[in-house]
């Protein structure tokens, strides 16, 4: 198998390189996902650690770099100060001081007294007033050579200063910022995750009512709210709650129109079942079964229609906007009045039209037919014996009116009408109304996607209206 192997990989070159690549690929791989799979909280305390040690470890650079710089200059002054003031006076010589090593030399370049660091070689030539660097094998010196006439002694004062000394403090520095900043990063580390776990806890609470949600399918569970607070999380628990009372209502709307559905679709399923079975087993003559079948065609109709509405009325549900575009509304509103004049004059009803010229708004013509004529229909149901609808402006703003004259709505009613499915059980009964109770909830989605407005007012025995409510379009130079 070796020989194999190498054979192959003599043929072409790359087989052990390729397989290299490919374990590191995989480990890349592995390393990835391993990462990706730690919490939230570790990933941020990691990348803040991380983070932190960076900037400790830059500016202790800075200081150690600022420090050596300072304290080589101050020693350097030290060093040449205290050389000159022993040469001006003799008299303070001392063989140390303070780090710096002191000797007197004679004119001729000979050692009078005084003490030499060992590892400085002797017979280095006088450099008056200048500091020198000096390294040998063993260190690094710094000295300074001054002349010295005072009193009886005529010659040079030599200070030396070991480098080491130097050192020695930076290493004391060193420590201090190392011991320094590593209790400081493990301090912040610590604090930082413990504040990051903190300000992380509402979203746990959301992931924790996400899955409650999902586990016991109760969608009235909210995320409970932090106290005084207004941040960004905050804000997210604000949104998701919202959310949950959107899907809540959704839901129960949902579960009301099944509902509503089934009780009306119940009634002409038995109606068909119940003629169905009486022909099957009673009728024995034509006008019989003409009767029966009148009986089923009735109700059949009255069920494709109701899906027929069901429909549109799932299709709006589903649209966030309709095409729109300004049209006049006074020739529309004329034309959808012609139809309905014959309509209530072959129903010995009165119509009666109030339509101000030249109204201008931006909608869309189809969808606000099928409104408008939805509050007519209404109206020829309900009324005594007079159908209106009127148009003017009203400040800026176009209104129109569908009103009929019958027995009206109770006050307690006018919000609930425009509800899916909604039917008043008064007057406005099934026996006088075969309708589903989706006009009105049809008319109020249109309009909502107009942004207009739609309201009933209704005075019981005397009057009832339907208002309409858009902004005008007023056609502007540019619009020409």
């Amino acid at each position: 198998m070796f020989s194999k192997w190498r054979s192959d990989s003599a043929g072409d070159g790359f087989s052990f390189r390729r397989l290299c690549t490919h374990l590191k690929t995989i480990s890349r791989q592995s390393i990835g996902y391993n990462l990706r799979r730690l919490p939230l909280t570790i990933k941020i305390t990691g990348w803040y650690s991380i983070f932190l040690l960076l900037m400790l470890l830059l500016l202790s650079t800075f200081i150690m770099q600022f420090t050596n710089l300072w304290e080589d200059s101050e020693l350097r002054g030290e060093l040449q100060a205290t050389v000159i003031n022993v040469a001006d006076n003799p008299k303070r010589f001392h063989p140390y001081h303070d780090g710096i090593f002191m000797v007197m030399y004679t004119d001729n370049g000979i050692a009078v007294k005084g003490a030499i660091p060992d590892g400085f070689p002797s017979g280095i030539i006088l450099s008056p007033h200048r500091i020198t660097e000096l390294t040998t094998k063993e260190s690094t010196y710094y000295y300074y050579d001054s002349p010295s006439h005072s009193g009886e002694f005529h010659g040079w004062v030599r200070g030396i200063l070991p480098v080491t000394t130097i050192n020695r403090r930076t290493n004391i520095m060193l420590m201090a910022l190392m011991f320094g900043g590593l209790a400081f990063l493990v301090i912040g580390t610590c604090g930082g995750y413990w504040l990051i776990k903190r300000g992380l806890k509402p979203i746990r609470m959301i992931t924790q009512t996400a899955a409650e949600i999902g586990r016991n399918r109760d969608l009235s569970q909210r995320i409970e709210q932090t106290v005084n607070s207004h941040d960004e999380i905050a804000t997210l628990s604000d949104t998701f709650n919202g959310m949950l009372t959107n899907l809540e209502e959704s839901s129960m709307r949902e579960k009301q129109f099944s509902s509503d559905v089934s009780h009306e679709l119940r009634t002409p399923i038995a109606v068909i079942q119940a003629e169905s079975d009486y022909g099957r087993t009673y009728i024995t003559s034509v006008e019989e079964a003409k009767e029966s079948f009148e009986h089923i065609f009735k109700q059949s109709r009255f069920m494709t229609s109701m899906v027929t509405q069901l429909l549109d009325v799932a299709r709006l549900d589903t649209m966030r906007d309709i095409e729109m575009r300004p049209f006049n509304l006074s020739q529309f509103l004329e034309d959808i009045s012609q139809g309905y004049s014959r309509l209530c004059a072959d129903k010995n009803l009165t119509f009666d039209t109030q339509i101000a010229q030249h109204l201008q708004i931006v909608g869309n013509p189809t969808f606000l037919k099928r409104a408008i004529g939805n509050l007519l229909d209404n109206a020829m149901k309900f009324t005594t014996d007079k159908v209106g609808i009127s148009a003017k402006n009203h400040d800026g703003t176009v209104r129109i009116i569908v009103s009929d004259n019958g027995i009206g709505i109770q006050e307690s009613d006018l919000t609930k009408i425009w509800d899916r499915l909604y039917q008043v059980e008064t007057s406005r009964t099934k026996s006088n109304n075969q309708g589903l109770g989706l006009g009105l909830y049809f008319v109020q989605n249109v309009i909502k996607l107009h942004g207009a407005k739609a309201y009933a007012r209704s005075t019981p025995n005397v009057k009832t209206e339907f208002i309409l409510e858009f902004d005008e379009f007023i056609e502007s130079s540019n619009d020409k």
